[in-house]
């Protein structure tokens, strides 16, 4: 039965990954979609080394009333997944150069945390966020690539 399981979630995260994988190399040339790359951490969770995290990829596209759609690529040791979430404006934001406030929710099954609350902040190239769950809470930080960075180093790694 745990083999079953672990092989459904093997094959999920590599059908997902590779959706995303193609979303994030047509990012690299889109007029609107913007790819970001950086760490997601845990402040409830410790592994041997420390806060348990890893690696997060995403990519932005607008949405129409100043929302967000944020896809999601998260690692964590051999693991990884992928979601979708909405980021609404949370108002006028008087931060520096171009920044915005954003908040949104992600539903995952229960035994996951159930509701993922997040606020974000984009400031001009960097994108910051908290979340919080009944399972977890941390930090998302991501800076915003180059439109025209090499697919390839940024692919490595995966």
């Amino acid at each position: 039965m745990i083999a079953r399981f672990l092989l459904l979630i093997l094959g999920l995260s590599l059908a997902a990954c590779s959706s995303f994988d193609g979303r994030w190399k047509s990012a690299a040339s889109s007029g609107t979609a913007t790819r970001w790359e950086g760490r997601w951490t845990s402040h409830k969770h410790q592994t041997p080394s420390g806060p348990a995290g890893g690696r997060l990829r995403a990519v932005i596209e607008p949405a129409p009333e100043g929302k967000l759609t944020a896809h999601f690529h998260a690692n964590w040791q051999i693991f990884s997944s992928d979601y979708t979430m909405t980021l609404n404006p949370k108002g006028a934001s008087p931060r520096r150069g171009s920044g915005r406030d954003f908040v949104g929710t992600h539903e995952l099954p229960k035994m996951f945390g159930g509701t993922y609350r997040y606020e974000a902040q984009i400031v001009d190239d960097d994108f910051q966020a908290s979340y919080d769950s009944s399972y977890d809470t941390g930090i998302f930080t991501l800076r915003r690539l180059p439109p025209a960075k090499d697919y390839a180093s940024a692919h490595a790694g995966h």
